[in-house]
């Protein structure tokens, strides 16, 4: 039995006034989306996405995410049952970084899912739910574009903003806080995510005059690996903390866990290595009394579509899933925005449709 195994690549841009732009990204003009398609004899298939141009977030660089795909997909046994190969990538995962395990686990629950004829989310541990609220996110980038998009968001429904601030531009920043919460009040909950970008003094500094907004969360405010400097930001302000980028091995989960409420985990699929990952990272830090939000890289339909039914498997606190809202040459078609709600088919799999034409072939082999 063979399974052929494709893997495509493509560049999506989002309308002019949505642009990615944070302290860790830099400007960013174009998400390079890679797609894993299986296909088996038998009548297996499954579909998956990555951005590959995280490399701050995953320390792959760009160049180098489509072979070590390609590494982790020629170690699997293909003609096994999927359950089983998903084991093998389980077993095989020290070896392998965690964009790749996402990626070739990710085709595999979609197969799985089409399979048993279910939403992705029953293979999760949950079930299909629906229109899930999410937040929106306004980057850097000029005052004129930071209100334009506020007043947008709002207008949409959407009831939680996440701001990012610069590394060096902190007075600017604050004033755009202020201006939200001035002009919107009671209509909308904020947060701020610094990306890593603040030594601990700085950030309680920071973090003090922020307290009178009432932020839902302050993102990863110190340098990702740093605990001493996360726990004593955390111990002086009121902002509940979340982390991010400082969220990645194992030994991050449990670390985190032992410190309980009130801090926070952001979950991405992409960077924890797969969506079972996901999921039973978020069961152990909800035993533990840390929240979480379901969150995402901005990348397209695809991959929000799967962090989506993750958030219906883990009900988080908070719910990022913004990723492909503004795209405008995005191949996957099928998940939508209802204001702020995400909308996704209950169908099996992840109940988008894949447009295999609008992507260039990296590379295609079969597999026995």
């Amino acid at each position: 039995m063979k399974t052929r195994i494709r893997l495509l690549s493509a560049r999506l841009h989002y309308e002019p006034d949505i642009r990615v732009f944070t302290a860790a990204s830099g400007p960013v003009d174009a998400l390079h989306e890679l797609y894993l398609v299986l296909e088996r004899d038998d009548g297996l298939r499954g579909c998956a996405e990555v951005r590959a141009n995280i490399t701050f977030l995953t320390k792959v660089p760009e160049e180098r995410v489509a072979p070590a795909i390609r590494a982790l997909v020629d170690e699997v046994t293909w003609s096994a049952a999927p359950e089983d190969s998903l084991d093998r990538i389980f077993t095989l995962a020290p070896g392998h970084p965690p964009i790749a395990r996402a990626m070739v686990e990710s085709a595999l629950v979609d197969a799985i899912a089409r399979r048993d004829g279910v939403p992705a989310a029953t293979v999760l541990g949950g079930g299909w739910r629906g229109p899930i609220e999410t937040n929106s996110c306004l980057m850097l980038g000029s005052d004129e574009v930071f209100d334009r998009l506020s007043e947008r968001f709002v207008g949409e429904g959407f009831r939680f903003l996440k701001v990012r601030f610069s590394l060096d531009q902190f007075d600017r920043d604050f004033a755009r806080v202020a201006r939200l919460h001035e002009r919107f009040g009671e209509r909308i909950r904020l947060s701020v995510d610094a990306n890593g970008a603040w030594p601990p003094e700085t950030a309680i500094a920071y973090l003090r005059q922020l307290e009178k907004f009432g932020l839902e969360y302050i993102e990863q405010p110190t340098p990702p690996g740093d605990w001493d400097a996360f726990c004593r930001v955390g111990e002086s302000t009121s902002i509940p903390l979340m982390l991010d980028e400082g969220l990645r091995s194992d030994n991050d989960v449990e670390r985190l866990a032992r410190l309980g409420a009130p801090y926070l985990a952001h979950l991405k699929i992409v960077k924890l290595g797969g969506p079972r990952a996901v999921v039973a990272i978020a069961r152990r830090l909800r035993s533990a009394g840390v929240g979480m939000m379901m969150g995402q890289m901005n990348e397209g339909a695809m991959a929000t579509a799967l962090a989506l039914h993750c958030a219906m498997a883990v009900r988080p606190n908070h719910n990022e899933l913004y990723g492909c809202y503004g795209l405008i040459d995005d191949p996957t078609s099928g998940l939508s925005y209802d204001g702020a709600q995400v909308v996704v088919a209950n169908r099996p799999g992840l109940g988008v449709d894949f447009d295999e034409s609008q992507a260039t072939v990296v590379w295609e082999i079969d597999k026995d």
